[in-house]
């Protein structure tokens, strides 16, 4: 499960830096980033039902691990600029011009902090 789940991370980022550089091809750009966002909230419930978090966080005390919390606070970071990300889309596509560079600057900031979530991950990924 490690090594799928991995993978399927670094599949989504690659997808991710394809729509990035194609944001004028809004037939391709739109629904992959979109699909990779419900992916990113997808993913930590699929970890959640399929691990034994409680296990790996209390009993053997990784809650207190500075890796874990960067992880969490990266996660949070992520879904804050998903959120931005898609309010300065609706404003592209209702025609505001300057909402372009602010989309395009959230869209930098969200591929390094997505890098980083998924390189944490795959660090405190357990090979049990």
């Amino acid at each position: 499960m490690l090594l799928t789940t991995s993978l399927a991370a670094l599949f989504s980022y690659l997808l991710m830096l394809a729509a990035y550089f194609l944001p004028r091809q809004r037939f391709f750009h739109i629904p992959v980033m979109l699909a990779i966002m419900v992916f990113d909230v997808a993913l930590p419930i699929y970890l959640y039902l399929h691990r034994n978090w409680w296990h790996r966080l209390i009993e053997q005390q990784d809650i207190f691990s500075s890796l874990v919390w960067m992880h969490f606070i990266l996660l949070i970071t992520m879904y804050a600029l998903d959120i931005v990300q898609i309010n300065s889309a609706r404003k592209i596509l209702k025609g505001d011009r300057g909402a372009r560079d602010d989309h395009h600057t959230q869209g930098k900031t969200l591929l390094i902090v997505r890098g980083l979530l998924i390189l944490s991950g795959a660090i405190l990924a357990n090979p049990e």
